[in-house]
This record gives C-alpha cells, structure tokens and sequence, in this order.
C-alpha cells in the first residue's frame, strides 16, 4: 500500500522545472496498472482505476449541491455566527452577501474561534473579512483528475463551483475526489445527507431504502449495478428523466432489472426510494 501511496504522490506532485500534463498522468496510471498483478495486491490496483476513471468524471457529478449548502451571510451579528458555526462540522464556510448565490470568501472557523478567544468574546473587535479567504471559483465541467492536480498545485482543499453562466452550482472538496479512489472516507465530523436509509430482504431479493439524493455513481459502485448517469447525477433525478414523469408516492417502476418505488416525496422532490434487485427479471 505504501509503494501505492508514493506512486500516487508522485503523479500528482508538480516538478520545479515542467507541469505533468493529464494525458501524461494517465500514462504512468495505466503501466503501472499493467505491472499489478495477483488477487493480494487487488485494492491497490482497483485504487489505481478509480484515479484513472477520474478523467471521464466532472466536478458536477460528485460535488456537494447548493441546495445542502451550509454558509452564512456576511452581515450575521458576529454573535449568531459563532452560535451557528461552532457547532458544525466544517472548517471552512462560504460566506455570501445579500444572497446565497452570491459566495463574497470563505470564512475559516478556526480562525473566527480564535479571534473570540483573542478578544474576550468581544465581538464589536471582530471583521469577518479580515477572517476569510478569497473564494476559488471552478467550472462545473472540470474532470476530477485536472481538479485533483489543481487542488495539489494550489495547495488548497475547497471549491466553489459554478456553471457556464457563472452561477453557484456547489462546492467541492479534496475528500470528495479522494473517496472517488479509496470509497466513502467518514470521519466524527461527517453529516450524512444521502446513501442508504436501511436494508430489507424479500425472498431471494434484496431491497434497499435509498435516499433520492444519493448519486448514481455511488449506488452503481456499492451494488455493483449498472444504472445509467448519462442524463442525471442524482436516483430521484433518474426516475424523473426515466419516467418523464414526477411520480407519486406508492408508484413503481421496472428498468434494468432493478424495481424502484417511490416511498416519499416532498413536493415535486422524490426523496426516499426503495429498490430491489430482480433475480427473476419478470417481476
């Protein structure tokens, strides 16, 4: 794993003299994918593909969604700001003026903390805009493996991306790259906002209680099924484009040997699906 590690840090890791380009990096991923052999070394080499599948793979596909979007408006009372972010997960914050959309620096906790501490709790002594970074802005159709050399390049984590038009689509971080290699990496500080909700057996089939914004990517890649991304990030989103419909609760569907049936919606937004895999594919 080690020798993997440093494979991998060499890759991404820029020489003084000559950037190493995508096409490149690709190159070195596949000779070394051709030098792994043998069912001892198979996560290694299984980590190496998910590197190499970056290069098909936008920051739109695995990035966090404005709608989960946690930030905080620049004219907050310093007081509240604190009572809202201390007791969050995140070390960075975006901040925005008069709109959500409109993302003016990311604000990093720690250093608000330790301006509190500074102070006494006097907050008429603390700027927020002294305690911020400038936001970095990043198209939408950026593959993940450009992204993650970027990431390397500006020594930076965070991400703010936005579409053709300029308009806040999300953020993403290096963590988000990383599991697209080495699967979810959780940690005490993780909110879970999609994935499975629970699991239920039904005869020889298996159904799944998933929520209607986990990616496809992540469901195909822990069931290993093959649901079709090309259209939509999201399952909800799939049985939309699917069904040319916005279903109702109760209503089910058969596509690729897989059941889906939409257990509750909010609105117009199907959030909780339960799918079950199909051994006799006339169900």
């Amino acid at each position: 794993m080690q020798k993997l590690i440093n494979f991998i840090l060499k890759i991404f890791t820029l020489n003084k003299t000559a950037e190493l380009d995508d096409n490149s990096a690709i190159s070195e991923i596949r000779d070394a994918i051709n030098m792994y052999s043998g069912s001892e070394i198979k996560e290694e080499k299984e980590m190496l593909k998910g590197i190499l599948d970056l290069a098909d793979v936008e920051v739109y596909d695995v990035m966090n969604h404005r709608k989960n979007l946690f930030s905080v408006d620049i004219d907050t009372p310093i007081d509240l700001m604190v009572k809202k972010i201390k007791n969050s997960p995140f070390s960075r914050v975006p901040v925005f003026k008069d709109e959500p959309d409109n993302i003016v620096g990311v604000l990093i906790v720690k250093n608000l903390l330790k301006a509190c501490v500074e102070n006494d709790n006097d907050y008429s002594k603390i700027h927020i805009g002294n305690l911020m970074i400038k936001p970095w802005f990043i198209p939408d159709s950026t593959n993940l493996l450009h992204q993650l050399k970027l990431f390397k390049e500006r020594r930076e984590h965070f991400a703010i991306v936005v579409d053709e038009y300029g308009e806040l689509q999300g953020i993403i971080t290096l963590e988000d790259i990383l599991e697209e290699i080495v699967g979810d990496i959780n940690d005490e500080s993780d909110v879970v906002t999609s994935g499975d909700v629970s699991l239920k057996r039904q005869g020889e089939n298996s159904s799944y209680l998933i929520d209607g914004e986990a990616t496809i990517r992540d469901i195909n890649r822990k069931y290993g099924w093959n649901i079709n991304d090309d259209n939509m990030v999201t399952i909800a989103g799939y049985l939309l484009d699917m069904t040319r419909t916005i279903p109702n609760e109760g209503q089910k569907f058969v596509f690729d040997g897989l059941k889906f049936e939409v257990i509750k919606k909010h609105k117009n937004q199907l959030s909780l699906i339960k799918i079950t895999e199909l051994k006799n594919k006339r169900e």
